[in-house]
């Protein structure tokens, strides 16, 4: 009998467009929790009376600690869900983040704040692990690619969420409640959001599969350490290493475009701080938005007709073209700036897309929660790299610095694949215009 396709995708035996369509939900949900703590916690910080100059240290630490439970987290929940399944992992994710989210804005001191971080941190570890490591298990191996292009789609799509809650505190205000309230009620319906996608989860995606549930057997230490041994396969390193600077391309545009435009626009065109974020920042940002929603669909597509270590050296290309001519870029405001982060928005969605249909084509059946998860950890390494070394190479040499560094980062990306390429090429004999399954080494 012939599996069902659903969106372009052909869906794994057992899976049913109901599934794909509930874990879809799910990725919109869990993205948009990615970036709501960056956008919603500064107004927090203020009502909550911490001084500027700590709120600025809090906001560093706490971005740092959050990253670091994911880094020493997301291999674990890997490996947890190659024993019990994806599905309860990600309930747990959903529901322990939505309870950590609607929490965050009682805290009474910068303790209870780290403490109930710690719990939005814990959860989304699960949460980001499973949104990755599901589309592996729900897509076959020919149409990973566009899996991973849809959920890219979706994962865009979720990023307008932070925006909307954003929203809310003034309208909140605007009907009579205190500032404090308003934060704590804006808070509340983001945790919502969490739990009623924990319920939906629990309800439609599928039960545990068949094919990790039968192998893997053996003790949790043992599939945690299976999931490590993993990157000892050529192209599942080169997947990690993807991840790395595609998770850091993410992070750096988020974190420094905004702030670049802002700054430039109240020191250069005498704009207040609100005025530069609307005119100037707002608009580029949509724009790499545009790009990535394009460029997620394109690599997605690819990725099924190319070799997925293509798919890579052509993304990882890309992106060291487009990080590296930042550098020339004196003026953020300038007309062909847009263009260029219209680009930039397809080069950093398809580093992202390509990396996680290469680790989901090579990870093992019985490992592939595990070897995702720590998939995963070089992604959060590269966002803490991005992120914490980005910002000291912003304040002490130029804005365009820390695009450079992943320019120059992608390039040895870059340079890997095509190396690897070849290599793949000379041992099977093939040219250079081979299928996914057909060059890899370690096809599930």
């Amino acid at each position: 009998m012939a599996q069902p396709h659903w969106l372009g995708i052909q869906l794994a035996p057992g899976i049913s467009r109901g599934n794909f369509s509930t874990y879809l939900f799910a990725v919109f949900i869990s993205s948009g929790y990615a970036g709501a703590l960056s956008v919603l916690q500064p107004g927090l910080l203020h009502v909550m009376g911490i001084a500027a100059d700590t709120q600025a240290m809090l906001t560093g630490f706490l971005s740092a600690l959050q990253e670091l439970v994911f880094i020493l987290l997301l291999g674990a929940a890997g490996a947890l869900s190659d024993r019990l399944g994806r599905r309860p992992v990600y309930v747990f994710g959903l529901a322990l983040t939505g309870i950590g989210f609607a929490l965050y804005a009682h805290a009474g001191s910068i303790t209870q704040l780290v403490a109930f971080r710690l719990l939005v941190a814990v959860g989304s570890a699960a949460m980001i692990g499973m949104m990755v490591t599901v589309v592996a298990d729900y897509a076959t191996g020919e149409s990973r690619g566009r899996a991973n292009g849809v959920q890219a789609l979706m994962a865009t799509l979720g990023a307008f969420v932070p925006p909307i809650l954003a929203s809310l505190p003034k309208v909140f205000s605007g009907r009579g409640f205190d500032e404090l309230a308003a934060q704590q009620w804006t808070f509340a319906i983001g945790g919502a959001l969490g739990l009623v996608a924990a319920v939906i989860a629990l309800v439609g995606l599928a039960t545990k599969m068949q094919q990790t549930a039968s192998v893997a057997r053996e003790s949790f230490k043992a599939t945690l350490v299976g999931g490590l041994r993993a990157a000892r396969d050529p192209q599942t390193a080169l997947s990690y290493g993807a991840a790395f600077i595609s998770r850091g391309d993410l992070a750096v545009t988020g974190a420094f475009i905004s702030l670049w435009l802002v700054q430039y626009g109240t020191r250069e065109l005498g704009l207040s701080a609100s005025e530069a974020l609307f005119q100037l920042a707002v608009p580029r940002v949509l724009a790499t938005v545009a790009g990535a929603l394009l460029g997620s669909m394109i690599m997605g597509f690819i990725a099924d007709r190319a070799s997925r270590v293509t798919a890579v050296a052509l993304a990882s290309g890309l992106a060291a073209a487009v990080y590296g001519a930042v550098f020339l870029v004196s003026d953020p405001t300038a007309d062909w700036v847009i263009g260029l982060l219209f680009v930039m928005g397809i080069a950093e969605i398809s580093a992202f897309v390509s990396s996680q249909a290469l680790v989901g084509q090579q990870a093992p059946e019985a490992y592939r929660g595990a070897t995702i998860g720590f998939f995963g950890v070089a992604g959060a390494c590269g966002i803490l790299i991005g992120t914490s070394g980005g910002g000291v190479l912003f304040a002490k040499i130029s804005p365009s610095a820390p695009f450079v560094l992943f320019g120059a980062l992608n390039f040895a990306v870059f340079l890997w694949s095509m190396w690897l390429r070849k290599q793949l090429n000379q041992k099977n004999g093939e040219p250079a215009q081979v299928s996914a399954p057909e060059i890899s080494t370690s096809q599930v």
